[in-house]
């Protein structure tokens, strides 16, 4: 059975109503948002308060998540691909086996997050931070990371790979 309190938030996001989402969110901090298998290509969700919610399986592809808030947010095999992610805060999240291809990732921060086997080919990374992330495995080929702050990541099965 649907939660109406979870497709109220929903319905905001695929509005793109962000600051209408952001007000509503700070009301029910509380709740735990479970949005697996959404579809959010193309939409632009810029400083959304993303914080905490499960997102497994979503489409983020060819989306605009400037300076949003995933912070602890399972991302795991999500669809980011040709996304702008520029200044978006990725911390402690889990983005496992996700597709960031071609996606911009100027100023993201990734730090202390799960990116295990996560595409990155083609990307544009420019000072973007993955200090004390996994990225086991990740597809990392053809990119430079001296545009990256890598400190402490685990580059285990990567071109970046020590």
């Amino acid at each position: 059975m649907s939660d109406p309190k979870q497709d109220e938030g929903l319905i905001m996001l695929l509005e793109e109503q962000v600051n209408e989402f952001n007000q509503w969110r700070m009301k029910n901090l509380t709740l735990k948002l479970d949005y697996t298998g959404a579809d959010f290509s193309n939409k632009d969700m810029s400083n959304a308060y993303l914080n905490g919610i499960n997102f497994t399986e979503c489409n983020f592809s060819n989306s605009i998540v400037n300076g949003t808030n995933f912070v602890q947010a399972n991302l795991a095999n999500t669809d980011f691909e040709s996304s702008d992610m520029s200044g978006a805060l990725i911390m402690y999240s889990v983005l496992k086996d996700s597709n960031l291809a071609k996606s911009q990732l100027t100023n993201t921060n990734f730090m202390w997050s799960d990116l295990q086997g996560v595409d990155l080919r083609e990307s544009i990374l420019d000072k973007t931070i993955f200090v004390e992330a996994n990225l086991t495995n990740a597809k990392t080929e053809n990119l430079d990371k001296s545009k990256a702050f890598l400190k402490f990541a685990k580059l285990d099965g990567t071109t970046w790979q020590q």
